[in-house]
């Protein structure tokens, strides 16, 4: 830990750096879609003490502008994957029907992305892209949480990972707490 914490103090921009994002892939050119990882039965808040303090003294995701511009990076190449996945499918019809709300900045919706499977049927993706491994922490709205739940054979969240270095993603369906530890991370105070 105390290297990593070297490491950081001497290049901050590893952490910081909007400039830089852009996905790198496999040998095979592109995301690769892949198993979301086994679910842990164990203590979430047990593991790893020291690379939680690590962490919560440098969280990449902190900076807002790199927040904002990584996950419009992972929507971006979702996107085009999903577009491109419709077309090899022979669905081009449905390629031509996919919305992306989000780059209109209509963020209210609780998804990012509808696209469709090659049998027709919608999906409501919402995009969660990090730097990180696939256990990297995101941040879930209420108003995603609602729409997952209000759609459960429809929403999935596309969890992007590794984004600058071979970027691959997974699925993760409703009901989100099957797959997620739902940590509260904020809550709305009223004096009273």
């Amino acid at each position: 830990m105390e290297a990593v914490e070297a490491q950081l103090g001497l290049h901050p921009k590893v952490l910081a750096d909007p400039a830089s994002i852009q996905p790198r892939f496999t040998s095979a050119g592109g995301p690769a879609l892949v198993p979301p990882p086994a679910f842990l039965n164990s203590d979430l808040q047990d593991r790893h003490p020291a690379l939680r303090r690590l962490v919560s003294r440098y969280d990449p995701a902190a900076p807002d502008e790199l927040n904002r511009s990584l996950g419009r990076a992972g929507e971006e190449m979702v996107f085009r994957f999903e577009f491109d996945r419709l077309c090899r499918a022979g669905r081009r019809d449905l390629a031509k029907e996919m919305d992306w709300p989000a780059d209109r900045g209509e963020d209210h919706r609780g998804y990012d992305i509808r696209s469709f499977e090659s049998e027709g049927e919608e999906s409501l993706l919402e995009i969660k892209t990090t730097n990180g491994h696939a256990r990297t922490r995101f941040w879930l709205s209420r108003t995603q949480y609602e729409v997952a739940a209000q759609n459960p054979s429809t929403y999935r969240i596309r969890r992007v990972f590794h984004f600058r270095n071979r970027a691959e993603m997974f699925d993760i369906k409703p009901p989100l707490d099957a797959g997620l530890w739902l940590i509260p991370d904020k809550y709305v105070a009223v004096p009273r």
